[in-house]
Order: C-alpha cells, then sequence, then structure tokens
C-alpha cells in the first residue's frame, strides 16, 4: 500500500506503507494543503491534492515581508518559503 502526504513546500509523495520508501514526488505551483485524498472513478483509481499556500505561513509571500519579528514571528518562522512556493492556489488530480 500507499501513503500519501503533501508538504509545505509544494510536493505530494508517495510512500511504501511497509518500509517508508519514498516511491514518488511531484513539485506543485505552491505548499500543499491539507491531505491528499483517493477516489476511484469508473474503475480507474486517482489521488486529488489542493496546494496553496495561505493563513499565517502566507504572511512572507504576500507582503514580502523580511523583519523576522514582523507578523507575530510568523515571517521569521516561515521566511525560506518563498523561496520554495508561490502565489495561487488550486486543485491538481494524479490518475493511478
Amino acid at each position: 500500500g500507499l501513503v500519501w502526504y503533501n508538504t509545505l513546500d509544494g510536493h505530494i509523495k508517495a510512500l511504501d506503507k511497509n518500509n517508508g520508501k519514498e516511491l514518488w514526488k511531484f513539485k506543485m505551483p505552491s505548499g500543499g494543503i491539507g491531505s491528499p485524498m483517493t477516489y476511484a472513478f469508473k474503475g480507474k483509481q486517482y489521488v486529488a491534492s489542493m496546494y496553496g499556500v495561505g493563513g499565517w505561513p502566507g504572511v512572507g509571500l504576500v507582503f514580502d515581508l523580511t523583519d523576522p519579528s514582523a507578523g507575530l514571528g510568523a515571517v521569521g518562522a516561515f521566511k525560506e518559503l518563498q523561496n520554495h512556493t508561490n502565489m495561487g492556489g488550486g486543485l491538481m488530480v494524479f490518475s493511478l
């Protein structure tokens, strides 16, 4: 079986559930939101994942703040995120 997860820097990844080995990854335009979900339609299985950094992690992207004390520390905590992700959001769907 597979374990799917998103990363804040924009990857969706699939791991082997038995040994944790990374089997597949894809770089989305922005950070993953929540957990990927899977479904089947007409006999084919799909994995869907939403992306789009917002909320406190998005503060540094939206306002381009560089002061690590700005935004109650949010920018300091996520200051490197702008080097790994873009603004905007969407839904990616992959067929298996």
